[in-house]
């Protein structure tokens, strides 16, 4: 027997070689280099990752434990949260990051460009988060794959991964309700399919409007399409699309005035994916995407359209590989804009007649070439080196803009759980939106780089550390950016301009350059019973414009000292989860009015300097309660209440201005007062998950 069991340990150990070698194809000169592999315990899903990259990654299936509005969890509200990402304050629908305009900003839906991702007031992005799967905010170093912007990148997937059985989920809440579904069709292929809509318009019938109130309509509806392929293991192909309407109206009784504003995003996308070899991989994404606003105005017989709109058709080929002990990724991008800026048509309106507005069609080509080189040196230096040639030639004529954007990160890994990064990128931008409005309504609007317009560009510097701790159970990331800008522009007339037959909108730009810099902290808590995070913001955004202000600088509307978020989710128990979010914002600036005159019968407005006077500071709690009635991996039922801005803080949306004589009567005094649309609202919904 002692001689039996070496024998029977030899021919086995000989047998799994060889079955090995047949297998893998070994052999004595083979040499194998396998990828890195994570060995990691079972522990929360993070709904946020990436920090310790210098990026943020969202997972948006895990948001769901994160504080509802209205019985829903939105990304872009969630990524508000974090920190350099400015909070907008109560009926504002831009999302500003480092101090930049919310133009400045490339948000791309499975490829294909979004310009208004925002629903009315900002309480609902276009994203339903139950057809998401990933997200990605780029805000220090931007890859040069991401190009045409002058800020930060959100990057949106939908779904992108095969759907094991049919499932069905949804949310009924008292304003709006979602409902998706994923489709299996075959081994290798799936659809998904997701709606979405408002019925506010029936809970605004219950109220009683007395007839010198103004009567307003409003609802929205957006709906998505995913099919994911996979014709072998190492191909897929994912054909997206979206489309999205908001419409609202007003009516005024008195004056036989009514009017409206309505929008539509849409979006189509083809992507396909191909692992070509073990280093090497390709993709190539086709997409069209379509805004539309129109805004109109009836005024008894008269009437006043402003339309505007912007068609894009484009391509982004990428192509991964290694070569030099170095990871490359090159590309070439292509986009198609056709743009309508506001074209005011006016009908019947006091002695205009009526007119049409000279504005016309715009057609510009945008393209861009890439190569992006990922460098380890040594054991903890990681190099990241871009460079991106982009331009923009306008159809019909000789205008065209161009130039260099390099780009660089270096990383320095001080103890495996402890990094600094730097980054430095130079971004151009030949989209520029043009903003009248600061509130929610949908009056802003597009104008490529022309003759008349110039393309705008933006140095942007970061310096960071990231450290974790105690396993990864804690996170904090210290993080100071500096970003100066050129050729920014302002709109210097009112819309009532517009209505002029003579009306030239290159006549009231202005045109500057700006600067923001700030410090940016986020301390983070994963898993456990009770996790979340604080983001805090310090910074100061900065204009410069010759026309304005006397040629001195002054805040950008958007400037904000001081910017914190706390969020916090706590398990109870089996049933209940608990989530709280607070927000504190400096007030943002504006043009304070500070003397009034009487011209005959005209008055006229004297104004103190550009954007030195503040809005009252922001801040708001927001609660949140949920009750489990079954969860499990497949099935999944439950009753959300939430409560935002709990404490019913009156948060003003603009300040109205009121005259008053003094007590000698000899003058006359000016006081702000701010006016808040709502205080306190509730909600309750119902999800389910099947």
């Amino acid at each position: 027997m002692k001689r039996l069991l070496p024998a029977i340990f030899l021919y086995l150990t000989f047998s799994l070689e060889t079955k090995a070698q047949d297998t893998l194809f070994f052999s004595k000169d083979s040499v194998f280099s396998l990828d890195e592999v994570e060995v990691t315990a079972k522990r929360q899903e993070k709904a946020i990752s990436g920090i310790m990259r210098g990026r943020m990654d969202l997972k948006v299936g895990a948001l769901q434990s994160l504080p509802k509005f209205l019985g829903t969890n939105d990304l872009l509200r969630t990524i508000q949260l974090t920190p350099g990402v400015q909070t907008g304050g109560e009926m504002n629908s831009g999302l500003y990051i480092r101090g930049g305009e919310s133009g400045h900003n490339q948000i791309l839906f499975n490829g294909a460009p979004i310009y208004n991702p925002m629903h009315l007031l900002g309480f609902f992005s276009v994203f339903n988060s139950d057809h998401l799967s990933t997200a990605s905010l780029l805000k220090s170093y931007i890859s040069p794959q991401y190009g045409g912007r002058a800020g930060a990148t959100i990057d949106i997937q939908s779904q992108q991964e095969l759907a094991e059985q049919i499932s069905v989920r949804g949310t009924v809440g008292l304003i709006s309700s979602q409902l998706s579904a994923g489709i299996p069709c075959g081994d290798k292929n799936s659809l998904y399919l997701s709606g979405r809509g408002t019925y506010i318009n029936a809970l605004l019938g219950l109220i009683d409007f007395d007839e010198n109130s103004i009567q307003p309509q409003y609802g929205f509806q957006d709906y998505n399409f995913t099919y994911v392929s996979r014709p072998t293991r190492k191909s897929r192909i994912l054909l997206n699309a979206y489309f999205g309407k908001d419409d609202m109206k007003l009516k005024e009784y008195y004056y036989q005035a009514h009017g409206g504003t309505a929008w539509q995003n849409a979006a189509l996308s083809l992507q396909w994916e191909q692992q070509l070899a073990r280093s090497r991989s390709m993709s190539h994404t086709v997409y069209y995407s379509f805004y539309n606003n129109r805004i109109d105005i009836n005024l008894g017989e008269g009437s006043v359209q402003l339309p505007s709109r912007i068609r894009d058709i484009g391509y982004k080929g990428n192509f991964r590989f290694r070569m030099l002990n170095c990871y490359w990724t090159t590309g070439i991008e292509y986009a198609s804009h056709n743009v309508l800026p506001q074209c005011p048509e006016v009908s019947n309106l006091f002695s205009f007649g009526t007119t049409s507005g000279h504005t016309e069609v715009m057609h510009t080509h945008e393209y861009g070439i890439y190569l992006q080189n990922h460098l380890p040196i040594g054991t903890r230096w990681e190099a990241l080196t871009g460079i991106r040639y982009s331009g923009s030639v306008s159809a019909g004529s000789s205008c065209r803009y161009s130039g260099i954007e390099p780009r660089v990160s270096l990383s320095y890994e001080w103890r495996p759980d402890r990094k600094f990064l730097f980054s430095y990128t130079l971004q151009r931008q030949y989209m520029n939106q043009v903003v009248v409005s600061g509130i929610g309504f949908p009056t802003d609007f597009w104008l490529p780089a022309s003759r008349f317009v110039p393309a705008q560009g933006s140095h942007n510097l970061s310096l960071g550390y990231f450290q974790s701790f105690a396993d990864g159970a804690y996170e904090l990331s210290v993080e100071g950016y500096y970003k100066h800008l050129s050729n920014q522009l302002e709109f210097n007339g009112e819309m009532i301009d517009m209505v002029n037959q003579d009306y030239q909108i290159e006549e009231h730009l202005y045109y500057g350059k700006g600067k923001s810099y700030g410090i940016e902290f986020m301390l983070r808590k994963n898993g456990g019973r009770l996790n979340g995070w604080i983001s805090y913001t310090i910074g100061k955004s900065l204009r410069k414009f010759p026309d304005i202000n006397g040629g001195n600088s002054f805040p950008a509307k958007n400037d904000r000292r001081h910017d914190l978020s706390v969020t916090a989710c706590y398990k109870l128990n089996r049933r209940w989860d608990l989530s709280a979010v607070f927000v504190y914002a400096t007030g943002s600036a504006f043009t304070m009015p500070t003397a009034l005159y009487l011209i005959g019968e005209n008055a006229v407005n004297e104004y103190g300097p550009h954007n030195g006077a503040r809005m009252p500071d922001y801040h708001r709690l927001d609660l949140s309660a949920s009750y489990w009635l079954k969860r499990g991996r497949r099935r999944e039922s439950m009753i959300n209440f939430s409560l935002y801005n709990a404490y019913a803080r009156a948060n003003p949306i603009f300040l109205s201005v009121s005259i008053r004589p003094s007590d000698d009567g000899k003058s006359i005094r000016i006081s702000p007062k701010g006016q808040s649309l709502y205080s306190l609202i509730p909600s309750i919904s119902y999800s389910f998950k099947f």
